[in-house]
């Protein structure tokens, strides 16, 4: 006889990473409790976990057509799902519904704050952060929110009193305790407490330092070495060319301006903005041309279904340009915006930034230097190949004449003058980088020449960027 269905052996399964054991036994269980929600929401985590999204939505209506309690939660994370599939008028419906059934469902007004801020009703979400911290005062991710959605004036004021206040807590997750130090110090930058600020982004980059990925100078070397020595003309030409459409891609250095001048592109009606579009990023570089073909159809396949009638979309990726001479081969009218600024600028605005596990020498002012030669040395031998291809958007040329800059961007995009890419900020398009509050101001330019304010924490650094 066999044993009955057991729900927890499943989740033992799935933490064991036995993911198709694991799926079967929660269809097992399922077939045998077809009227458990509990079980189809587990399922529906699961599949999401998994990066099936399609079927994660559907499993977590059924566990709502089943009645399960609480439904606020899986109405919360069939939003979160909705807006990873880009559907966020979905997404915003689904967060009104959870918040009709609960409204003090702290999960649903932190994500339906977030939509509201990244579509730039920063005050509206300023009021819903603020209503998370009135019902909870330890959701410490909505003061760091914030704390970057506004700007701050004071600084004994009440922001900088509440961050130094949970800063005090003893019992404060690595994670927590790390944004709450950046946080601070982007306040206390704000009030041009520039040595205060200073002290409090190292704090911050002193607990990044302990998650990061290692930073292997060596390997990153040898990295951009075998590029350079395996991606030349004949190489190039080698590959299978799979649309000879004007497909263009943003790279460079992060906190370099790409999401401004993806904006500005954005501001065009024939442009969508794609943002950083995960797709050649979860497999690695092929110098084998024989692979370009399925990846190349791949990504043509991956635009059409998630940007049905678009014409041309932005592709937001500054961490890609070790792909180009791939993207080149197999796109051959691709257009490659690469994004400068300020060496000084780009290695500070990047110090000052939380980022995600992988980049191994952010929390580092020499990483950053020395990744930052690597950047512009591969960039080099891409200009030495495909120099038609490649335009340097210059952030800093940019403050100084918008329109300028503009217009030798669309004309180097094949796109017709248009007055709205001057006016981007009252697109609709969603933002959903660092650069989220800044790119929707009126024109940033206290980020360009920002370094000045910390010349003298920079100067013993003697950082060398390879000028």
């Amino acid at each position: 006889m066999s044993a009955a269905p057991d729900l927890g052996l499943a989740a033992s399964l799935e933490q064991a990473g036995r993911h198709a054991d694991a799926e079967t036994a929660y269809r097992r269980y399922i077939g045998a409790e077809p009227q458990d929600p509990v079980a189809r929401f587990n399922f529906a985590c699961f599949l999401r976990r998994r990066g099936r999204l399609e079927e994660a939505l559907e499993a977590h209506q059924a566990a709502l057509d089943l009645r399960i309690e609480r439904p606020e939660e899986v109405l919360s994370n069939m939003a979160v799902i909705q807006a990873e599939l880009r559907r966020d008028a979905a997404a915003k419906m689904l967060l009104e519904r959870a918040l009709a059934m609960n409204p003090g469902h702290i999960p649903a007004l932190y994500n339906l704050a977030l939509h509201h801020e990244e579509y730039g009703d920063v005050p509206r979400a300023l009021m819903l952060y603020r209503q998370v911290l009135a019902l909870n005062p330890s959701w410490h991710d909505a003061l760091v929110r914030i704390a970057n959605a506004e700007t701050v004036t004071e600084a004994d004021g009440e922001v900088v009193k509440r961050l130094r206040r949970a800063l005090r807590r003893s019992d404060l997750a690595p994670l927590a305790r790390e944004s709450l130090h950046f946080a601070l110090g982007k306040a206390l930058d704000d009030c041009r407490r520039y040595d205060e600020a200073f002290e409090q982004y190292a704090a911050g980059n002193a607990v990044s330092r302990l998650r990061l990925v290692r930073y292997d100078r060596y390997a990153i070397e040898q990295g951009v070495a075998t590029l350079i020595r395996s991606f030349n003309a004949s190489r190039i030409a080698s590959g299978e060319p799979m649309s000879d459409a004007p497909l263009v891609f943003v790279t460079g250095m992060f906190r370099s301006g790409s999401t401004l001048f993806e904006q500005v592109l954005a501001g065009h009606p024939r442009v969508t903005a794609g943002g950083e579009i995960g797709y050649f990023m979860r497999v690695p570089i092929s110098l084998d041309p024989a692979d370009w073909r399925a990846l190349g159809q791949g990504y043509l396949d991956y635009l059409k279904r998630s940007f049905p009638g678009a014409d041309v979309v932005t592709n937001k990726r500054p961490d890609a340009f070790g792909l180009l001479g791939m993207l080149k081969a197999v796109f051959p009218n691709a257009r490659f915006v690469n994004t400068v600024r300020d060496a000084r600028d780009t290695a500070l605005s990047i110090w000052f930034q939380q980022f995600d596990d992988r980049l191994g020498y952010a929390a580092d002012f020499a990483d950053i230097a020395h990744h930052y030669r690597q950047y512009r040395r591969l960039m080099a031998h891409w200009k030495g190949l495909f120099p038609d291809s490649i335009f340097d958007a210059d952030y800093d040329a940019y403050v100084q004449d918008p329109r300028g800059v503009t217009e030798r961007l669309l004309a180097f995009a094949g796109l017709d003058w248009h007055e709205g890419c001057l006016d981007f900020r009252a697109n609709a398009n969603r933002v959903r980088t660092a650069s989220v509050t800044q790119v929707r101001e009126p024109l940033y330019r206290k980020s360009s020449g920002r370094w000045r304010n910390y010349e003298r924490q920079l100067a013993p650094l003697g950082l060398d960027f390879g000028d």
